[in-house]
């Protein structure tokens, strides 16, 4: 697990040595183990390591034999060994243990499409001397970040944007299309951020560059070798049958994500999605787990009893931590390092279960990924309850919902149910996922910062990305391509290498995906039942207290600790409102109804609190 970063550049564009060395060092705390560079006229290849596998000769970046192919990349391969062996087979002669190596010599014999053997976690940049060309490449589901800012005579690269701030080539102006979708779901979606110059590298793609006759950057090609997607349908498949083929497969993906030459461990919070993990370690055979979990005086978010239950039923080596407000307002000024608005306020117990984990070992196996896999948000089975309304004509739904919203408020159970009956049935799961419904966050804006997020070009620049229908399959296609890669997903990536943890996701082994996804949504939400599959597969290792409690998704006292600890941050950020975002008079509303507590308002107070102190951070940037 490291950090990477990159610059290909023509004669028109003098890169200053010393903007080199910044962009590296910035991601110090990505690799702290060391650091490396490959330049060469052209290109630049800066690299952070965090070491995990080869520990003696697994520096980055790292050549093939002739010095003519070069690689740096953040990640795991995990099949490296297999890989590794098939090409000493066919004559690659390697130097090193390590699995960087294996993307030369892959990359040898197969070009660009060489991601497509890979097993992993990866954000990769190799460079081609003898065409001098670049191929950038991202994992299949977006686990390893990667943004790219193309420049006048360049492009640059790298595994996180602060390294891009530190070329004054880069626009840092604030993008309208960005920030309007941060309002609307907490995070930015993929490829936007929060500045105009930088986007976000597709999950689960490549791209290959070089500098033309001019000196100006062009990508020779793009290519999208891998989406999650429903591939043959598995409706036939017996129930039996499918337990027994996902069985093997999560113990495939377990097994291969216990290799690793440091100490590993795994979170655990007592839900099915941990704790199946630490189940499947222990029956890879893994011995002298450890364990991590973190716990909150507030017992309707306390979790730990669960947690303790499960690490004393597989004997494991179980360390936890209990959470104050002031914890969490510790943590508060971490969320700039994201570098773009975030305002998924689970970043502060991820962030400090992984701050635990890091005392005690090096990598941590995740449960993530499993809700968008086997269908355990609550959300799926609403949007499956659409099915039966859409067969009445749209305009007839709308008259319903118009004359329903008047008897059913707002806040009320089945308000939302009606309220959608009128949208229709590809923007409803948008209607689901997004928060277009906030409305004292969108009025607490200014009208100049209102006006800048409404600027023509930004219409429909996101929302297509959530276009979906009444079925749960499709719904949980576009999860796993918006909300796991941007939010789930950046969550865990910026939490663990903030304190220098690798984070392994075993869920999103994509063998595993592509079979999941191809069986009928019925083996994974029945009615109000979730993840229906798993619940039964795993129903032989874990108790049932835990196969059947209530799902808690990481939830924080949010509202306490707005109006206590964080009370005078809040207030500072949202009062001082210094970079013109906010109406004065529309926040002080926002502040008394968030303190009289009649409606629960603390995820748009949140929002606006991250927004405003990244708006603090980036003034140098502002431009609307």
């Amino acid at each position: 697990m490291c950090g990477l970063t990159g610059v290909l550049s023509s004669e028109h564009m003098k890169v200053d040595e010393s903007c080199l060395q910044q962009m590296n060092d910035a991601l110090l705390h990505r690799g702290p183990d060391g650091a490396g560079r490959y330049s060469e006229h052209g290109i630049d290849l800066g690299h952070r390591r965090l070491s995990i596998i080869d520990l003696a000769t697994g520096a980055q970046p790292v050549s093939n034999e002739s010095g003519t192919i070069w690689a740096a990349f953040n990640g795991e391969i995990y099949n490296y060994v297999e890989l590794r062996a098939s090409l000493q087979a066919k004559g690659h002669i390697f130097k090193t243990h390590s699995d960087t190596e294996v993307i030369v010599h892959q990359y040898e014999d197969d070009g660009e499409r060489c991601v497509e053997k890979f097993v992993g976690m990866f954000a990769i940049a190799i460079w081609d001397a003898r065409m001098h060309r670049l191929l950038l490449a991202r994992d299949r589901y977006g686990v390893k970040p990667l943004f790219v800012a193309e420049l006048p005579y360049g492009l640059a690269f790298a595994s996180e944007m602060k390294s891009l701030f530190k070329l004054p080539q880069v626009d840092l102006s604030w993008n309208p299309a960005g920030l309007n979708s941060f309002l609307h779901l907490d995070y930015i979606p993929a490829p936007l951020t929060a500045y105009r110059g930088i986007r976000k590298f597709a999950q689960g793609t490549t791209e290959t560059w070089e500098v033309d006759g001019s000196g100006r950057p062009k990508c020779l090609s793009m290519a999208q070798y891998w989406t999650p997607n429903l591939g043959t349908p598995g409706i036939d498949v017996p129930f039996d049958d499918a337990m027994k083929k996902v069985f093997s497969l999560l113990q495939d993906s377990v097994r291969i994500r216990l290799r690793s030459d440091v100490p590993l461990g795994a979170f655990l919070s007592g839900g099915i999605d941990s704790s199946s993990v630490v189940a499947l370690m222990r029956l890879c055979g893994a011995d002298r787990i450890k364990t991590f979990s973190i716990g909150y005086e507030e017992s309707e978010f306390d979790e730990t009893g669960y947690a303790n239950q499960v690490a004393r039923l597989f004997q494991t080596d179980h360390h936890c931590r209990i959470v104050t407000g002031e914890d969490a307002l510790s943590v508060v000024p971490l969320l700039s390092d994201i570098d773009e608005p975030f305002a998924d306020s689970s970043f502060i117990p991820t962030y400090l279960v992984s701050k635990l984990a890091r005392e005690h070992v090096t990598v941590s196996l995740s449960g993530d990924g499993s809700d968008e896999l086997f269908g355990g948000y609550d959300k799926y089975y609403r949007i499956g309850r659409y099915q039966y309304v859409d067969t009445v004509p749209l305009p007839v739904r709308r008259q319903i919902a118009d004359a329903a919203a008047f008897l059913v408020k707002e806040g009320m159970i089945g308000g939302g149910f009606v309220r959608r009956l009128g949208v229709p049935s590809r923007l409803r799961w948008m209607s689901l996922r997004s928060h277009g419904g906030d409305d004292q966050a969108f009025r607490s804006l200014s009208t100049a910062f209102s006006t800048f997020l409404k600027e023509p070009f930004t219409a429909n620049t996101w929302e297509a990305r959530f276009h979906s229908n009444h079925s749960v399959s499709s719904a949980q296609l576009v999860d796993q391509q918006t909300y796991l890669p941007d939010d789930i997903l950046v969550k865990l990536d910026r939490a663990s290498m903030a304190v220098s943890l690798e984070a392994r996701v075993p869920f999103l082994d994509h063998k595993l995906a592509e079979y999941v996804n191809s069986l009928h949504s019925q083996y994974k939400v029945q009615g109000k039942q979730t993840k229906v599959l798993l619940k039964r597969i795993m129903s032989r290792y874990l108790p049932q207290e835990i196969l059947r409690r209530k799902k808690m998704g990481f939830g924080i006292p949010l509202r306490k600790w707005l109006c206590g600890p964080l009370a005078d941050h809040l207030e500072r950020s949202l009062g001082g409102n210094s970079s013109g975002l906010f109406a004065p008079d529309q926040i002080r509303t926002l502040l008394r109804a968030l303190g009289e507590g009649n409606r629960d308002i603390s995820n748009q107070a949140w929002k606006l609190m991250v927004l405003a102190n990244w708006a603090d951070s980036q003034k140098e940037s502002k431009n609307w």
